[in-house]
């Protein structure tokens, strides 16, 4: 018989890509499922009988049950057991997503506190010029600047480095989470590893949105990234918020009063699914929907943008 402790870390293995080294039968267990430093979105807890376990992970929305035995082989009591020793275990995982949820949304208001508005010539204005907003002032309030923000690689801090700071704001208006794109101190992209991340959550990130605009005369627009979506503003006269990604653009709850969606789809097979989603219920919604998709394959707006909108925007603009 298979051992049941490397059979359920095997299982663990085998969904999310990382599993905790050791494991210990009726404890709960944290554990990371990235390269990211103190990262420990994944969980898991063994059950004392090793007959069954759960698992799953936090960032990517995954929660699994697995038995050591096939459960149609399972008797009526075992069943039940096993049932019980989910909902247990369950109970146990959302107190501790609540309590990781508290202490990310201490840490992403102390680094919100330490970012600034952006003023004309610093390094996110800089940014925004390189990638075709150089005559577009004023730029999103949503959009600040930390002036020297830690980059760490795993459990190596690789430095400190310019970011451009935006909120992703979940639909009861709480922040839930910060998105960080790191610069050199003359607006290019710095040299690091991942140049835009995510911090922790704190809480559900489904249906949350990076809020550069608010609606006008009742029409919203929606778009995958910062640029992306400032890019269909600039270009369609739409206000516009950005999704962070196409998972998050099909789940995204628009605020209350829309009576128009406009859905600034990227070019590809993800963005083109994510948008007939997020239509599709905006349409059951009694709302009118749009999709505009860029004509070349794998292109988003900011790629329509730079080809022919930026030679629209006057010269000389505050940033």
């Amino acid at each position: 018989m298979a051992d049941p402790v490397q059979a359920f870390r095997a299982a663990i293995l085998a969904a999310l890509g990382h599993a905790p080294e050791e494991i210990e039968p009726g404890k709960f267990q944290r554990f990371g499922t990235s390269v990211r430093r103190a990262d420990d979105a994944g969980w898991c807890k063994l059950f004392h009988d090793l007959r069954g376990g759960v698992f799953g992970c936090y960032r990517q929305g995954v929660s699994e049950t697995w038995s050591a035995t096939d459960r149609a082989t399972m008797t009526r009591e075992q069943r039940a057991e096993l049932a019980r020793q989910v909902m247990t275990a369950t109970a146990e995982r959302e107190a501790q997503q609540r309590q990781q949820w508290a202490e990310n949304a201490q840490r992403i208001a102390l680094l919100w506190a330490e970012c600034v508005p952006l003023v004309a010539g610093d390094p996110v204005t800089l940014y925004l010029k390189r990638r075709g907003f150089g005559g577009v002032w004023p730029l999103p309030g949503a959009l600040r600047l930390h002036r020297a923000l830690p980059y760490w690689h795993g459990a190596e801090k690789l430095g400190t480095f310019p970011a451009m700071v935006a909120p992703l704001v979940a639909p009861d208006g709480r922040m839930v989470a910060l998105h960080r794109t790191y610069l050199t101190r003359d607006g290019r992209k710095a040299d690091v590893p991942t140049v835009k991340k995510l911090t922790g959550a704190a809480g559900p990130l489904a249906g949350a949105c990076i809020p550069l605009h608010k609606p006008a005369r009742g029409c919203i627009g929606i778009a995958e990234g910062i640029e992306t979506a400032l890019a269909a503003w600039c270009a369609a006269g739409v206000p516009t918020v950005a999704a962070y990604c196409a998972g998050n653009l099909a789940a995204w709850r628009w605020p209350g009063g829309v009576q128009r969606l406009v859905i600034f789809a990227d070019a590809d097979k993800a963005g083109r699914e994510a948008a007939d989603t997020l239509r599709a219920r905006a349409l059951s919604a009694g709302l009118r929907a749009e999709v505009l998709t860029p004509s070349a394959d794998g292109a988003d707006w900011c790629d329509v943008w730079a080809d022919r909108g930026a030679a629209l925007i006057e010269a000389g603009g505050a940033a």
